[in-house]
C-alpha cells in the first residue's frame, strides 16, 4: 500500500472512531459543557421566526387505513414510521396536536389507524369531518385558533387532496404552514409532487419530521433532548429509533 492511501486509511479510521466516542460520550456531558460554555444564545420561543414548542402546532389529517391503503409514492411502513416519530416529537414538546378524520360517522371510513392512533394523546378528541378541506371544518379551525399559535405542522392523506386544500386555506388566513413532505403521501408519485408544487408556489414551506423536530429542539441544553416522562431518551430517543435506522430507505 502506498504511503499516502496508508495515511489517508488511518485518518479515515481515526475519523470514525472519534465520531464513535463523541456520539457515545454525548448524552453524558453535553448538557453540562454547553450550560458551562455560556456560548448559546436563547430566543424568544413565542416571538421565535424559527419553530418552537411554544409557537406551532401539528396537524394529524386523514391517517385512516382507506387513504393508507392506496399511498404508493413512499413505502407504507417509511410512512406509518414517519408519522409516529412526528407526533411523539410533539408529546415530547408539549406542542398541541389536531387529530381529524374523514367519514368516519357516515360509516365511509375506519377512524386512525391504530399503529398511529396510539401514540396520540388520550385527551385529545378527534374531529371527524364531511368535508374535503379540514378548514371547512368549524371545530377544527377553532381548535386551531384556541392553540393560539400561528405555526402549523401539516401532515395528511392524500397530498394533493384534504392535506393540500386545508394548506391553502391556512395560508390565506396568515398561518405559516410547514408542509412535512415526508408524512403525505399519495397514490402516485405525480399527484405527490405536483400537490407539493402547488403548496410551495402559495407560500408553504416544505420540510421534514427530522427537520422540524431538531428545529424545535435547537440545543442539547433543552430539558427534552434526552429525556422524557413518556418517551425514552427524549427527543434523541425518538431519532434513534425512528430517523438513522431509516436513513437512504426514501
Amino acid at each position: 500500500m502506498k504511503h499516502s492511501t496508508w495515511v489517508a486509511a488511518a485518518i479515515a479510521i481515526i475519523s470514525i472512531s472519534t465520531l464513535a466516542f463523541t456520539y457515545s460520550s454525548l448524552e453524558s456531558n453535553v448538557n453540562m459543557e454547553a450550560k458551562e460554555s455560556g456560548d448559546f444564545l436563547p430566543k424568544d420561543p413565542k416571538t421565535d421566526n424559527l419553530l418552537t414548542s411554544e409557537n406551532t402546532v401539528l396537524l394529524v389529517i386523514d391517517w385512516q387505513d382507506e387513504m393508507l391503503g392506496l399511498v404508493r409514492n413512499i413505502d407504507r411502513a417509511v410512512l406509518t414510521n414517519n408519522i409516529q416519530a412526528m407526533i411523539k416529537t410533539a408529546n415530547v414538546f408539549d406542542i398541541p396536536v389536531i387529530e381529524s378524520t374523514i367519514g368516519v360517522d357516515l360509516g365511509a371510513n375506519k377512524p386512525t389507524n391504530p399503529e398511529i392512533k396510539q401514540f396520540i394523546e388520550k385527551d385529545v378528541t378527534n374531529i371527524d369531518r364531511i368535508s374535503l378541506n379540514a378548514w371547512q371544518n368549524k371545530s377544527l379551525v377553532e381548535a386551531v385558533k384556541n392553540t393560539g399559535r400561528k405555526k402549523i405542522l401539516m401532515t395528511g392523506l392524500w397530498t394533493s387532496g384534504c392535506p393540500t386544500y386545508t394548506t391553502l386555506d391556512a395560508l390565506v388566513d396568515g398561518y405559516e404552514v410547514y408542509v412535512l413532505t415526508d408524512l403525505m403521501g399519495d397514490a402516485t408519485t405525480d399527484a405527490h409532487n405536483r400537490a407539493i408544487d402547488r403548496l410551495v408556489q402559495a407560500g408553504a414551506i416544505p420540510f421534514t419530521w427530522e427537520g422540524a423536530g431538531a428545529e424545535i429542539l435547537r440545543a442539547y441544553t433543552h430539558p427534552k433532548a434526552m429525556q422524557d416522562e413518556t418517551v425514552d431518551g427524549g427527543f434523541v430517543g425518538i431519532m434513534k429509533k425512528h430517523f438513522y435506522p431509516f436513513a437512504g430507505k426514501y
